[in-house]
């Protein structure tokens, strides 16, 4: 009975065990693509609303990014400790890269530029238009070879050890008020020193040498700065507008180790003088220094010489300062003119200029050779080559004349090239196709005058089809990723423009001008180069005039080539004088 019993519960078991495995199967097969289809539906929402989180997520950071820059100011005093340096490096980095690779495409660098400088040609002679002033005579000399001395006293406290400065100046170790030789971010290297033969006190402030010093010339964003002008111990004017944010915080920084010396040395000699006098970022900064001198009752007479000076301030204190700031600039130097405002000016003119013709050679001569590689190799594989070695080579020549006619073609279908600020020259819309860049690398085949295989046509055709769109789609992506434009990043004032800097004081420009109105080659080769001295207007500093030579000129030792030649070309007596004397 217990073994039946056992047998009936087993059966039992074993027949639901069926039933139910059945009734299961029977409900996946039904349900099968109604599973598959909520499945499906929910990962995709499940993605979708992932993506939306993660673009949520990304547009309120970088709102908040954005909020954070535009509500937080730069920093106009030097920082206190290590923490705050980094952060103003960083910040300084971030800011740097936004104004220029964050701006500027690839080709617009390596190309755009380049182009655009041929075409725009030598552009000196602008600064001897009609409002500039020629400087002439023995007055204009003796001020140049005072200004000579300065800027060597200035390149041997900058390149050289303090002591061979000191040697050099003719100073002694109580002729030295301050120094400090070693830079920090925004906190530049200058000294201040007692000049007997002059009666005055010079201080010189060291350009952008080390990382730390070029990392404030860098800190180019611009803050509020004003000049108090003070006549008679009581406050005439106050000129407001915007400079240089790293120049105003290292001139602050020195100016509170400055005065309290320079106001006792004062005192102590009353016929002395104070003389600021820098090259490239020391000069911006020395001129913002001197500006805040000048509102100290005891200092009010300080007086400034910058060589190359940054443009560090807007027109209005620049123009204040015509008084008691020199700038002196040597012929194509770029530094004088270069700034946020200047720099999108000439971006605008670098891409509305046609640019990518010169483009399209380049691709060509870099590619040319690994085309041909490709062709020989193909070719190789399919010609039967007589015995003739000459046979083998391919007639570069002829491959040459080829790609230069399709470079040459105009293109139909035309992409025109963004402006995104009007400029007072005439512009010419710019046209890149894709057949274009196509034509850079597409050379017919049939044209080789190799000898013809014997193989099926229908196949030849299709892989010299194959070989050319493989041609076409890496132009097409070279050309592309060179002209492909940055992302606008954002500044740290988004929504305000950049102001236009330009260089401070009375502009002594030294222009090199051509010697004839011919061109400037002829068969005897260049044309000899005549040197003048001009009082030069200020508004001609609000654009960049771009030449091959434009940062070898800025340096210091072709300052003093430069005005060395002018003091040799510059009588040492007046006309009138010498007739006098005869």
């Amino acid at each position: 009975m217990g073994a039946a019993g056992m047998a009936t519960a087993a059966g039992t078991a074993v027949l639901v065990y069926l039933v139910l495995s059945g009734r299961l199967c029977g409900d996946a097969a039904a349900g099968d693509g109604r599973e598959d289809r909520l499945i499906s539906s929910a990962v995709s929402a499940a993605a979708e609303a992932r993506r939306r989180r993660r673009e949520e997520a990304r547009e309120r950071w970088r709102r908040r990014r954005e909020q954070a820059r535009a509500g937080r100011p730069w920093p106009e005093r030097a920082p206190d400790g290590w923490g705050a340096a980094a952060a103003v490096a960083a910040r300084t980095v971030r800011f740097t890269w936004a104004e220029t690779l964050g701006k500027w495409a690839l080709g617009e660098l390596a190309f755009g530029i380049k182009y655009y400088m041929r075409q725009q040609g030598n552009l000196q002679h602008e600064y001897a238009g009609s409002d500039s002033v020629l400087l002439d005579g023995p007055e204009v000399r003796q001020e140049l070879i005072a200004l000579l001395g300065y800027l060597k006293l200035c390149m041997y406290f900058s390149k050289k050890p303090y002591n061979v400065f000191l040697e050099f100046g003719g100073y002694e170790q109580n002729d030295v008020l301050i120094k400090k030789s070693k830079a920090r971010l925004l906190k530049p290297a200058f000294t201040v020193v007692r000049d007997r033969s002059s009666k005055c006190f010079l201080l010189f402030i060291r350009g952008a040498i080390s990382v730390k010093e070029r990392l404030t010339a860098a800190t180019g964003a611009e803050v509020p700065f004003h000049h108090v002008v003070v006549q008679e111990g009581r406050v005439s004017n106050v000129v407001l507008g915007y400079a240089h944010c790293g120049m105003v915080a290292a001139a602050r920084w020195i100016a509170k180790r400055a005065i309290p010396c320079l106001s006792k040395a004062m005192e102590q000699s009353s016929d002395y003088e104070v003389k600021i006098i820098g090259h490239s970022m020391g000069a911006g900064i020395a001129t913002i220094l001197t500006y805040i001198l000048r509102e100290n009752e005891k200092l009010s007479s300080s007086t400034c010489i910058a060589f190359g000076p940054a443009a560090c301030m807007t027109w209005d204190l620049a123009e204040s300062g015509k008084d008691f700031v020199t700038t002196i600039v040597n012929r194509n130097d770029l530094v004088p003119s270069l700034g946020i405002a200047s720099a999108a000016k000439l971006r605008t003119e670098v891409m509305a200029s046609s640019w990518a013709h010169d483009l399209r050679k380049q691709i060509q001569q870099t590619r040319f050779l690994g085309f041909v590689n490709r062709s020989v190799s193909f070719i190789r594989s399919h010609v039967p080559f007589v015995s003739d070695p000459r046979s083998k080579v391919v007639d570069v020549d002829m491959l040459q004349s080829q790609t230069s006619e399709a470079g040459s073609k105009p293109s139909a279908d035309t992409h025109a090239v963004d402006m995104e600020n009007q400029t007072d020259t005439d512009v010419k819309t710019v046209k890149v196709t894709e057949e274009a860049a196509a034509e850079v690398v597409t050379v017919d085949l049939g044209e080789l005058n190799l000898q013809e295989s014997g193989e099926d046509d229908a196949d030849r055709e299709e892989k010299e089809s194959a070989l050319k769109e493989t041609d076409k789609e890496e132009a097409m992506e070279l050309l592309g990723t060179l002209t492909d434009e940055k992302q606008e990043l954002s500044p740290s004032t988004p929504a305000q423009e950049p102001h236009q800097l330009y260089p401070p004081g009375r502009i002594l420009h030294m222009v090199g001008l051509q010697a004839t109105e011919e061109a400037t080659t002829s068969e005897q080769g260049a044309q000899e180069e005549v040197l003048a001295l001009y009082e030069t207007p200020r508004h001609l500093y609000s654009k960049i005039r771009l030449a091959r030579s434009m940062i070898g000129e800025h340096y210091m030792p072709k300052y003093i080539k430069t005005m060395e030649q002018l003091i040799e070309k510059l009588p040492e007596e007046d006309i009138d004088d010498q007739l006098d004397s005869l």
